[in-house]
């Protein structure tokens, strides 16, 4: 911050400084005080240092400004041959000042041009293509589109549109730091910092007087979790617009110990825009989860559900955001510093941290211990999901049965279906 204020010191006495010069030039070398561009003006500062500063001396002068010899040599020749009338400052026009000697087509082929088009109705690339295969006639694709733009071929509202395509495909191609897919599992529990989950959180308003859910009935939490150590970072927003996001999100960076390197958000509003531009500034891999898919965002989810339970639900809801926030921010430590994680073999998120910077090896240890938990739990389940549908199954064929032996033991196995799903009759 001091670094910043002392530069921002510099700049100011510089621009003084500037400021101050040009003043004085136009006193003593624009007495006319003619309307000069801001080139010309530049121009005229230069001519200031030569004349009042360095005494006539071309080669200090530009050694002073920074521009070479000859062409300040050149500016003051102009100066002086115009009897320093400071309008000769002005910078010539780039514009050729014959085209009277260009290249042009004939008219012959500039109908051509117009006949192929109205008959096939092709672009300028095929247009030029048949003018040169059927007729031997060699055109630029340019200049053929500038015809057809003449004799309004094209409508200038598609062909806009055309142009903004191209650039919107041209910064598509661009975004490296930007993709729409979920980030592969081996960055999950890599390092700290190498894959962080954002999602954003409807908090309830207290303070809303309003009686139906609008917006304001909300206040919208976001948060920010690293995937392998858990630490979180939590802000406050009162809307999700995409340059609310962007600032809270720079504020929450700055409390964590470490840089992230990838994100992956889901797909809202608040997640593109100005918050994109932020992650690439700060090269930062964007990432971002299918469509309507949770599970790929599972530990910023789950971390919300705790949310709910040990904090929003245990009454610190409050009417003012300033309390609000201090609140969140009082959670946020404890999350962080005080509550044992169970994937993190019960350590804190801040110990289990301190743990890898001291031995990467005994953290991951942890890790693929809840890995190995993980899986054993979810083989399980799919086993005990796999049983119980044999079962409906089973039970199934049983109604089916006896409801097409005329009602022979029809109501057993209609008690039996009272728990089915893969029928209605319960």
């Amino acid at each position: 911050m001091n670094k910043n204020k002392e530069n921002d010191w510099l700049l100011d006495i510089r621009n003084n400084h500037a400021n101050h010069m040009q003043i004085i030039a136009e006193k003593l070398l624009n007495p006319h005080n003619h309307h000069l561009s801001i080139e010309a003006k530049k121009r005229l500062r230069w001519l200031y240092i030569l004349y009042y500063e360095q005494l006539g001396n071309v080669t200090r002068a530009a050694n002073k400004i920074g521009v070479s010899r000859p062409w300040l040599s050149k500016i003051k020749s102009i100066f002086e041959s115009a009897h320093r009338d400071p309008r000769s400052l002005e910078p010539e026009s780039k514009a050729p000042r014959h085209t009277s000697n260009r290249k042009r087509i004939s008219k012959d082929t500039e109908n051509k041009i117009i006949e192929i088009r109205d008959e096939y109705g092709w672009g300028k690339e095929k247009i030029v293509a048949h003018l040169n295969t059927e007729y031997g006639i060699m055109v630029n694709p340019n200049t053929a589109n500038k015809y057809l733009h003449i004799h309004k071929r094209i409508c200038p509202k598609i062909s806009l549109k055309n142009i903004k395509a191209w650039e919107y495909k041209k910064k598509r191609e661009t975004a490296i730091f930007k993709v729409k897919f979920r980030p592969p599992k081996i960055l999950k529990d890599y390092a700290p910092g190498a894959l962080m989950e954002k999602d954003m959180k409807y908090v309830i308003n207290m303070g809303s007087n309003s009686g139906y859910k609008t917006r304001d009935s909300f206040r919208y939490q976001q948060t920010v979790i690293d995937s392998f150590t858990r630490i979180r970072v939590m802000e406050l927003t009162e809307d999700f617009e995409s340059k609310t996001v962007a600032l809270a999100h720079k504020e929450a960076m700055e409390r964590l110990p470490f840089n992230p390197a990838c994100m992956n958000t889901d797909n809202g509003s608040e997640n593109n825009g100005e918050f994109s531009v932020t992650l690439q500034d700060d090269n930062v891999f964007h990432f971002y989860s299918n469509a309507g898919t949770p599970t790929d965002n599972p530990r910023v989810e789950r971390s919300h559900l705790t949310d709910e339970l040990e904090f929003y639900g245990r009454g610190n809801l409050h009417k003012d955001l300033g309390e609000q926030k201090e609140a969140l921010r009082k959670w946020e430590y404890v999350y962080n510093f005080k509550r044992p994680h169970q994937a993190l073999g019960y350590l804190t998120p801040m110990k289990f941290y301190e743990l890898w910077l001291e031995s990467p090896n005994k953290a991951h240890e942890i890790t693929d211990k809840w890995r190995a938990y993980l899986k054993k739990q979810s083989k399980r389940l799919a086993e005990s999901r796999r049983i119980k549908r044999k079962d409906q199954v089973e039970n199934l064929m049983k109604f089916i049965d006896a409801k097409l032996n005329k009602n022979k033991g029809l109501k057993e196995a209609k008690l039996q279906l009272i728990n089915c799903q893969l029928c209605s009759v319960a």
